[in-house]
Protein backbone atom coordinates (compact mmCIF):
# COMPACT_ATOMS: atom_id res chain seq x y z
CA UNK A 1 0.00 0.00 0.00
CA UNK A 2 1.54 3.59 -0.69
CA UNK A 3 1.42 6.18 1.22
CA UNK A 4 -0.21 8.97 0.46
CA UNK A 5 1.84 12.53 0.08
CA UNK A 6 4.74 13.84 -1.38
CA UNK A 7 8.50 12.37 -0.92
CA UNK A 8 11.89 13.78 -1.20
CA UNK A 9 15.11 11.99 -1.52
CA UNK A 10 17.90 11.97 -0.34
CA UNK A 11 17.42 14.65 2.76
CA UNK A 12 20.94 15.22 2.93
CA UNK A 13 20.76 17.51 -0.12
CA UNK A 14 19.41 20.23 2.04
CA UNK A 15 21.77 23.18 2.84
CA UNK A 16 21.85 23.15 6.93
CA UNK A 17 20.36 26.87 6.65
CA UNK A 18 17.53 25.81 5.05
CA UNK A 19 16.56 21.99 6.37
CA UNK A 20 13.18 21.05 6.74
CA UNK A 21 11.75 19.88 10.35
CA UNK A 22 8.99 18.12 10.79
CA UNK A 23 5.75 20.65 11.49
CA UNK A 24 6.86 22.89 9.21
CA UNK A 25 4.40 24.21 6.76
CA UNK A 26 6.67 25.29 3.35
CA UNK A 27 5.78 26.36 -0.19
CA UNK A 28 6.43 23.41 -2.78
CA UNK A 29 6.86 24.90 -6.45
CA UNK A 30 6.57 22.10 -9.12
CA UNK A 31 8.46 23.25 -11.89
CA UNK A 32 8.04 20.04 -14.30
CA UNK A 33 7.74 16.21 -14.59
CA UNK A 34 9.71 13.54 -16.64
CA UNK A 35 10.42 10.03 -16.66
CA UNK A 36 8.57 9.62 -13.70
CA UNK A 37 9.90 12.30 -11.17
CA UNK A 38 9.40 15.63 -10.68
CA UNK A 39 11.05 18.74 -10.00
CA UNK A 40 10.06 20.50 -7.12
CA UNK A 41 11.72 23.76 -5.34
CA UNK A 42 11.36 24.80 -1.90
CA UNK A 43 13.10 27.73 0.03
CA UNK A 44 15.48 28.23 -3.70
CA UNK A 45 16.39 24.31 -3.26
CA UNK A 46 15.62 22.00 -5.85
CA UNK A 47 15.02 18.76 -5.27
CA UNK A 48 13.47 15.26 -7.32
CA UNK A 49 9.81 14.00 -6.09
CA UNK A 50 7.66 11.53 -5.95
CA UNK A 51 4.50 10.85 -4.65
CA UNK A 52 1.16 12.94 -5.50
CA UNK A 53 2.05 15.75 -7.43
CA UNK A 54 0.01 18.57 -8.98
CA UNK A 55 0.55 19.30 -12.78
CA UNK A 56 3.35 22.26 -13.40
CA UNK A 57 3.20 24.76 -13.29
CA UNK A 58 1.91 25.03 -9.32
CA UNK A 59 2.97 26.05 -6.00
CA UNK A 60 1.22 24.89 -2.94
CA UNK A 61 1.68 24.70 0.88
CA UNK A 62 2.58 21.35 2.56
CA UNK A 63 3.13 19.90 6.24
CA UNK A 64 6.56 18.36 6.61
CA UNK A 65 6.02 15.06 8.18
CA UNK A 66 8.87 13.38 8.61
CA UNK A 67 12.11 13.57 8.12
CA UNK A 68 15.21 10.98 7.72
CA UNK A 69 18.34 10.38 6.38
CA UNK A 70 16.82 8.72 3.11
CA UNK A 71 13.54 10.82 2.94
CA UNK A 72 11.50 14.01 3.51
CA UNK A 73 7.58 13.25 3.56
CA UNK A 74 5.48 16.09 2.82
CA UNK A 75 1.92 16.02 3.59
CA UNK A 76 0.71 18.40 0.79
CA UNK A 77 -2.74 21.09 1.82
CA UNK A 78 -4.86 20.89 -0.72
CA UNK A 79 -8.75 22.39 -1.26
CA UNK A 80 -7.85 24.82 1.00
CA UNK A 81 -10.07 27.96 -0.08
CA UNK A 82 -8.01 31.28 -0.74
CA UNK A 83 -9.78 33.47 2.17
CA UNK A 84 -8.77 30.31 4.70
CA UNK A 85 -5.27 30.04 4.22
CA UNK A 86 -3.56 31.25 6.93
CA UNK A 87 -6.33 30.29 8.97
CA UNK A 88 -5.88 26.65 7.71
CA UNK A 89 -1.81 27.12 8.17
CA UNK A 90 -2.37 28.40 11.50
CA UNK A 91 -4.35 25.61 12.71
CA UNK A 92 -1.57 23.23 11.28
CA UNK A 93 0.69 24.78 13.25
CA UNK A 94 -1.09 24.40 16.41
CA UNK A 95 -1.34 28.52 16.55
CA UNK A 96 -4.11 30.46 17.59
CA UNK A 97 -6.12 32.29 14.37
CA UNK A 98 -5.69 35.55 15.44
CA UNK A 99 -5.00 38.72 13.87
CA UNK A 100 -1.21 39.46 14.95
CA UNK A 101 -0.58 35.63 13.62
CA UNK A 102 -2.50 35.70 10.22
CA UNK A 103 -0.19 38.77 9.85
CA UNK A 104 2.84 37.41 10.76
CA UNK A 105 2.37 34.29 8.44
CA UNK A 106 1.44 35.87 5.52
CA UNK A 107 4.35 38.27 5.92
CA UNK A 108 6.87 34.44 6.00
CA UNK A 109 4.69 33.65 3.33
CA UNK A 110 5.90 36.24 1.09
CA UNK A 111 9.23 35.32 1.62
CA UNK A 112 8.74 31.81 0.95
CA UNK A 113 10.26 30.70 4.38
CA UNK A 114 9.23 27.22 5.78
CA UNK A 115 6.33 28.54 8.45
CA UNK A 116 7.76 26.67 11.89
CA UNK A 117 5.67 27.10 15.18
CA UNK A 118 8.80 27.64 17.32
CA UNK A 119 9.79 30.73 15.06
CA UNK A 120 6.08 31.89 14.65
CA UNK A 121 6.23 31.79 18.44
CA UNK A 122 9.30 34.07 19.25
CA UNK A 123 8.00 36.67 16.07
CA UNK A 124 5.08 37.09 18.00
CA UNK A 125 6.33 36.91 21.45
CA UNK A 126 8.79 39.91 20.48
CA UNK A 127 5.96 41.36 18.17
CA UNK A 128 3.65 41.80 21.14
CA UNK A 129 6.65 44.42 23.47
CA UNK A 130 5.79 46.59 20.96
CA UNK A 131 3.83 49.35 20.51
CA UNK A 132 0.81 48.67 17.93
CA UNK A 133 2.06 50.94 15.76
CA UNK A 134 5.43 49.81 15.43
CA UNK A 135 4.73 46.25 14.65
CA UNK A 136 3.90 46.19 10.94
CA UNK A 137 7.76 47.73 10.24
CA UNK A 138 9.19 45.12 12.91
CA UNK A 139 7.48 42.04 10.98
CA UNK A 140 8.64 43.29 7.70
CA UNK A 141 12.38 43.86 8.78
CA UNK A 142 12.32 40.67 11.25
CA UNK A 143 10.82 38.16 8.35
CA UNK A 144 13.32 39.22 5.92
CA UNK A 145 16.24 38.85 8.13
CA UNK A 146 14.92 35.44 8.44
CA UNK A 147 15.66 34.60 4.14
CA UNK A 148 19.45 35.54 5.30
CA UNK A 149 22.80 33.73 6.01
CA UNK A 150 22.69 35.88 9.52
CA UNK A 151 19.50 34.10 10.65
CA UNK A 152 21.01 31.72 13.39
CA UNK A 153 23.53 34.55 14.96
CA UNK A 154 20.67 36.51 17.30
CA UNK A 155 23.70 39.07 17.69
CA UNK A 156 23.84 39.61 14.08
CA UNK A 157 20.36 39.47 13.75
CA UNK A 158 19.42 42.10 16.65
CA UNK A 159 22.56 44.43 15.59
CA UNK A 160 21.01 44.66 11.64
CA UNK A 161 17.29 45.01 12.90
CA UNK A 162 18.02 47.84 14.77
CA UNK A 163 20.14 49.41 12.28
CA UNK A 164 16.97 48.63 9.99
CA UNK A 165 14.28 50.25 11.84
CA UNK A 166 16.54 53.10 12.63
CA UNK A 167 16.20 52.66 16.29
CA UNK A 168 18.16 54.84 19.08
CA UNK A 169 20.67 51.98 19.63
CA UNK A 170 21.60 51.44 15.93
CA UNK A 171 25.43 51.25 15.20
CA UNK A 172 27.35 51.00 11.83
CA UNK A 173 28.26 47.38 12.95
CA UNK A 174 24.51 47.02 11.71
CA UNK A 175 24.75 48.41 8.21
CA UNK A 176 28.43 46.64 8.15
CA UNK A 177 26.42 43.20 8.97
CA UNK A 178 23.79 44.11 6.44
CA UNK A 179 26.28 44.64 3.91
CA UNK A 180 28.19 40.86 4.70
CA UNK A 181 24.86 38.87 4.46
CA UNK A 182 23.90 36.79 1.65
CA UNK A 183 20.22 35.87 0.53
CA UNK A 184 19.57 31.61 1.71
CA UNK A 185 17.71 31.70 -1.39
CA UNK A 186 19.48 32.37 -4.78
CA UNK A 187 16.82 33.88 -6.59
CA UNK A 188 16.85 37.16 -3.84
CA UNK A 189 17.93 39.73 -4.30
CA UNK A 190 20.89 41.61 -2.55
CA UNK A 191 20.84 44.57 -0.67
CA UNK A 192 23.35 46.97 -0.37
CA UNK A 193 23.24 49.51 1.99
CA UNK A 194 24.78 52.99 2.25
CA UNK A 195 24.32 56.30 3.97
CA UNK A 196 24.57 59.91 3.31
CA UNK A 197 24.31 62.98 5.07
CA UNK A 198 24.05 67.08 4.05
CA UNK A 199 22.96 70.24 4.66
CA UNK A 200 19.38 69.96 6.21
CA UNK A 201 19.20 66.21 4.83
CA UNK A 202 20.67 62.87 5.35
CA UNK A 203 19.39 59.27 4.51
CA UNK A 204 20.36 56.13 2.78
CA UNK A 205 21.09 54.67 -0.78
CA UNK A 206 20.39 51.14 -1.42
CA UNK A 207 21.76 49.17 -4.47
CA UNK A 208 19.65 46.10 -5.18
CA UNK A 209 20.88 43.81 -7.04
CA UNK A 210 19.91 40.64 -8.59
CA UNK A 211 23.01 38.71 -8.93
CA UNK A 212 22.53 35.43 -7.41
CA UNK A 213 24.07 35.12 -4.37
CA UNK A 214 26.92 37.50 -5.81
CA UNK A 215 26.81 41.49 -4.52
CA UNK A 216 28.72 44.19 -7.31
CA UNK A 217 29.13 41.72 -9.86
CA UNK A 218 26.65 43.57 -12.44
CA UNK A 219 27.51 46.70 -14.74
CA UNK A 220 24.00 48.28 -13.28
CA UNK A 221 22.13 47.04 -9.56
CA UNK A 222 18.48 45.66 -10.69
CA UNK A 223 17.00 49.16 -9.19
CA UNK A 224 18.84 51.98 -7.06
CA UNK A 225 16.61 53.02 -3.63
CA UNK A 226 16.96 56.29 -2.04
CA UNK A 227 15.47 57.35 1.22
CA UNK A 228 16.20 60.83 1.88
CA UNK A 229 14.88 62.93 5.66
CA UNK A 230 14.04 66.31 5.45
CA UNK A 231 12.97 68.28 8.23
CA UNK A 232 9.91 69.69 5.84
CA UNK A 233 8.80 66.87 3.79
CA UNK A 234 9.65 63.98 6.44
CA UNK A 235 10.73 60.57 4.72
CA UNK A 236 10.78 60.69 0.68
CA UNK A 237 11.65 57.14 -0.94
CA UNK A 238 12.64 56.63 -4.44
CA UNK A 239 12.73 53.31 -6.50
CA UNK A 240 14.37 53.96 -9.44
CA UNK A 241 14.56 50.44 -11.50
CA UNK A 242 14.24 49.18 -15.53
CA UNK A 243 16.26 47.30 -18.37
CA UNK A 244 19.04 49.12 -19.91
CA UNK A 245 17.85 52.66 -20.58
CA UNK A 246 14.53 52.38 -19.86
CA UNK A 247 13.76 53.41 -16.09
CA UNK A 248 10.63 53.58 -14.36
CA UNK A 249 10.21 55.48 -10.96
CA UNK A 250 8.32 55.09 -8.12
CA UNK A 251 8.11 57.82 -5.23
CA UNK A 252 6.13 57.18 -1.87
CA UNK A 253 5.88 60.35 0.16
CA UNK A 254 4.88 60.66 4.14
CA UNK A 255 1.88 62.83 3.37
CA UNK A 256 -0.68 63.24 0.44
CA UNK A 257 0.11 66.76 0.22
CA UNK A 258 3.32 66.08 -0.76
CA UNK A 259 1.95 64.09 -4.00
CA UNK A 260 1.53 66.38 -6.14
CA UNK A 261 4.35 68.84 -6.09
CA UNK A 262 6.24 66.23 -6.48
CA UNK A 263 4.18 64.99 -9.46
CA UNK A 264 4.64 68.23 -10.90
CA UNK A 265 8.40 67.71 -10.43
CA UNK A 266 8.66 64.52 -12.43
CA UNK A 267 9.47 66.70 -15.53
CA UNK A 268 12.70 67.74 -14.26
CA UNK A 269 13.75 64.52 -13.41
CA UNK A 270 13.29 62.88 -16.28
CA UNK A 271 14.99 66.18 -18.33
CA UNK A 272 18.06 65.35 -16.16
CA UNK A 273 18.17 61.33 -16.63
CA UNK A 274 17.76 62.18 -20.41
CA UNK A 275 20.70 63.96 -19.97
CA UNK A 276 22.57 61.11 -18.32
CA UNK A 277 21.27 58.88 -21.33
CA UNK A 278 18.52 57.58 -19.79
CA UNK A 279 14.63 57.59 -20.63
CA UNK A 280 12.34 57.41 -17.88
CA UNK A 281 8.84 56.24 -18.24
CA UNK A 282 6.58 55.51 -15.96
CA UNK A 283 6.16 57.47 -12.49
CA UNK A 284 4.27 56.51 -9.75
CA UNK A 285 4.10 59.20 -7.08
CA UNK A 286 2.28 57.53 -3.75
CA UNK A 287 1.44 58.79 -0.12
CA UNK A 288 1.83 56.06 2.74
CA UNK A 289 4.48 55.40 5.61
CA UNK A 290 7.40 53.18 4.75
CA UNK A 291 9.82 52.29 7.53
CA UNK A 292 12.30 49.88 6.02
CA UNK A 293 13.96 48.96 2.84
CA UNK A 294 12.31 45.47 3.45
CA UNK A 295 8.50 46.90 2.96
CA UNK A 296 9.84 47.99 -0.70
CA UNK A 297 11.58 44.63 -1.62
CA UNK A 298 8.45 42.23 -0.52
CA UNK A 299 8.42 39.79 -3.70
CA UNK A 300 5.43 39.17 -5.52
CA UNK A 301 2.50 36.99 -4.04
CA UNK A 302 2.71 33.14 -5.13
CA UNK A 303 0.90 31.60 -7.56
CA UNK A 304 -2.38 30.12 -6.38
CA UNK A 305 -2.91 26.31 -5.50
CA UNK A 306 -3.75 24.06 -8.55
CA UNK A 307 -5.63 21.00 -7.38
CA UNK A 308 -3.92 17.49 -7.28
CA UNK A 309 -4.23 15.62 -10.34
CA UNK A 310 -0.69 13.93 -11.44
CA UNK A 311 0.68 10.63 -9.47
CA UNK A 312 4.32 10.44 -10.47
Amino acid sequence: MQVPGIFLKPADNLLAATSLQPGQVVQVEVLGVENGLATVRIGGQTFTATGEIPSPPATFRALVREVTVNTVHLQYLSGIPEGDALTTMAGALGLATEPETTKLLQEMIRWQLPLERSLVEMLLSAARELPPRERAAFRAARVWLETLDLRADPVRVREALAYLLGKDEATPRGQEVLNQAVPLSPDQEMVSFFTFRGKGLHGELYLVDNRAGKKGEQDFPLALVVRVETPVLGATWVYLSGSGKELAARVTVAEEKFVPPFARAAGELKDRLAALGYTLGDIQVTARKISCICELLRPGEPQPYRPVNTLV
